[in-house]
């Protein structure tokens, strides 16, 4: 079984934007008919006589959206790759798994492929969130042609900047969520057993809801059992969005329910079916949307998709009724639940039309700057990587607890704290002190932090 990561992870009437039913019309569609005999046939009717009209039941491009002109992808589906959102600023969006023929593969958000199509189910990331890929060679494992494909496709990847294959390895499974005890909220994270308690701090509230006074889902709980540094937990399997003190948003509970972190809408389910709230705890949807990542590996139905997408740059993919669209910051459907496809990375989008995807754009959004809050006080670097540069770091075991994070490239700069084993992504790099690269740090339980390191003491993942 695969490692997984779990998060935190007046009734709504219909007429509620993001669920309403946008009505769907066609303009008027040009005669396609011959020139009458004895007309003269110009160049100008020929040509519009050989280009078929659209007709009415075609399927539109959606408005609000913007092509870019970026070559039509050929695809049955293109769906988003797992990703664990508690461990991340901001999602990594910049792969997708894409379907042909009953088939999937990975491709980048810009439409390149990475590996064709050849997975029986969806693609999806290790939790380690380092490029290292699920699910490409399952039909091989254990067979002997299994360690020669591993290490071709990885090898590929490598090559290419886009990480590598994960090997399957087993676990207990990790459980990371608020909980209610004793009247109080407490973040409870471990394994699937014991765990361990850590008060909701002001820092931790900022990164799951943008706010210190803001929500986060919880689960009441009972303790069964603990011991020195550890609890054993009976919690209940619903959520309810409460404050740091123990209040409620609202009246509902939740069978799954994700975070806010910087976002203005969250999502739960309820009745089956998933629905939007704001930061107030307001349902601003129905519940009326369907899963659209994360397939369940644990049913004879490997296409039934457990999670709604966050929004990402102020918009969420939502489906409906088997059609998608894109949600807005309100809970308004930008683009309604029309289309056969459509998938978001926060700055563009694959729309399927009826000659394959399209890729456009929503004039004036983009990806955020990850550096774009870089403290002043943090050197900024003046190279950044490239795709194809290995961009995922671990700390060598040598140098745990001892990694310095610094303010500049160079051990003249303030150590602005110290490095226990993990993950980093690299940012960028300075021209004038090699051996020095700008990384990310994201401990589970603090905001993520920026600084310099040296480079002599990392080790990278691929």
């Amino acid at each position: 079984m695969t490692v997984k990561r779990s998060l935190l992870p007046v009734l709504s009437m219909l007429f509620l934007t993001g669920c309403a039913a946008g009505a769907f019309s066609s303009a008027a569609v040009p005669s396609t008919a011959a020139p009458l005999p004895g007309t003269a046939e110009t160049a100008g009717t020929a040509e519009a006589a050989a280009t078929p009209a659209p007709t009415a039941d075609a399927v539109q491009p959606p408005q609000g959206l913007a092509e870019t002109g970026a070559a039509v992808l050929e695809y049955d589906e293109i769906r988003l790759i797992d990703y664990f959102r508690e461990y991340q600023t901001y999602p990594d969006t910049d792969y997708y798994t894409m379907c042909r023929d009953g088939k999937w593969g990975l491709m980048r958000s810009d439409g390149t492929e990475v590996l064709p199509c050849r997975a029986s189910e969806p693609l999806f990331e290790c939790s380690w969130n380092a490029h290292h890929w699920h699910g490409y060679l399952d039909d091989l494992f254990g067979s002997p042609d299994y360690e020669a494909a591993y290490k071709a496709a990885s090898q590929m990847l490598t090559e290419s900047g886009d990480g590598r294959l994960c090997a399957e390895h087993d676990g207990g499974g990790y459980r990371q969520f608020v909980c209610l005890q004793d009247d109080k909220t407490y973040l409870y994270s471990g394994s699937m057993g014991p765990g361990q308690f850590n008060a909701l701090t002001d820092d931790i509230l900022r990164l799951f809801s943008g706010s210190a006074n803001g929500l986060v889902p919880a689960r009441d709980s009972a303790i069964l059992q603990e011991g020195e540094g550890w609890v054993e937990l009976d919690s209940s399997d619903q959520y309810v969005y409460r404050s740091k003190n123990g209040t409620t948003a609202n009246d509902f509970n939740y069978t799954a329910a994700d975070c806010f972190f910087d976002a203005p809408l969250a999502a739960a389910q309820r009745e089956g079916k998933w629905v939007y709230l704001d930061t107030a705890g307001h349902e601003v949807t129905a519940p009326c949307y369907d899963g659209i990542y994360q397939p369940n590996h644990y049913t004879d139905e490997p296409l039934v998709f457990t999670r709604v997408a966050p929004l990402l740059s102020g918009y969420a993919v939502v489906t409906r009724d088997g059609k998608f669209g894109l949600l807005d910051s309100t809970g308004a459907e930008l683009v309604p639940c029309e289309y056969d496809g459509l998938v978001w990375d926060g700055g563009t989008a694959w729309v399927k039309l009826d000659d394959g995807w399209h890729e456009h754009t929503i004039p004036g959004v983009t990806k955020p700057d990850p550096l774009a809050d870089l403290p002043d006080s943090i050197v900024a670097p003046d190279t950044y990587p490239a795709r194809t540069d290995a961009v995922f770091f671990m700390a060598d075991a040598d140098s745990t607890n001892r990694l310095n994070l610094r303010a500049g490239p160079g051990r003249e700069y303030d150590i602005l704290g110290k490095i226990s084993s993990s993950i980093l992504r690299v940012y960028g790099y300075s021209s004038a002190a090699p051996g020095w690269a700008l990384v990310r740090y994201d401990p589970l339980y603090d905001v993520p932090q920026f600084g310099w390191v040296s480079t002599a003491y990392l080790i990278s993942t691929e």
